[in-house]
């Protein structure tokens, strides 16, 4: 099993960093990352369950994400994919605003001047084969540093940390 890990910042940027090993091959990893129904079996907090989940992962194919929550509430995430790379490395755009209004909200105040900012991430994630394990970082570039730091405060880091206990679950079953 791998580490726990916490976002990494920087002070003035708009990023957070996120590294983690597993112990499985590379093009394991990529393709649990990558295919929609490996995708299913472990991304999102374990409270949550996959509704919907397909990923093209050719240049500029879509993929949407929808996780929901046991008492019903759906959390969309779509976007488009960019410079895939087999198996080292895949860029997402990531739309957030079909998530509820009270997730937005904490992103974007009513009557903020931040309330018409896209709440639209970009994700590169990159796989690394070292000896026995494939190291991912996941780097998300956030359109502004608050973006950042409300992720951080409301606990971003913990459902990644969950996420990839149950993603451990599946390359450990995988050999």
């Amino acid at each position: 099993m791998g580490d726990r890990v916490t976002f990494q910042v920087a002070a003035d940027s708009p990023q957070t960093l996120l590294v983690r090993s597993f112990l499985a091959p590379i093009s394991d990893v990529f393709d649990a990352w990558t295919n929609g129904e490996n995708l299913r079996q472990w991304y999102g907090p374990h409270v949550t369950r996959i509704v919907e989940c397909f990923m093209d992962i050719e240049e500029g194919g879509p993929y949407r994400i929808t996780m929901e929550t046991p008492d019903g509430v759906k959390y969309p995430l779509f976007g488009t994919v960019h410079n895939a790379h087999r198996p080292f490395h895949v860029e997402l755009r990531m739309d957030l605003s079909e998530h509820p209004e009270e997730f937005v909200r904490q992103f974007r105040p009513k009557g903020s001047p931040l309330e018409d900012v896209p709440i639209e991430w970009y994700c590169e994630i990159t796989f690394r084969q070292m000896d026995e394990r494939t190291v991912v970082s996941l780097l998300t570039t956030y359109p502004i540093v608050e973006d950042r730091d409300v992720m951080i405060a409301m606990g971003g880091d913990e459902g990644w940390n969950e996420s990839f206990e149950r993603l451990d679950s599946l390359l450990a079953f995988r050999k």
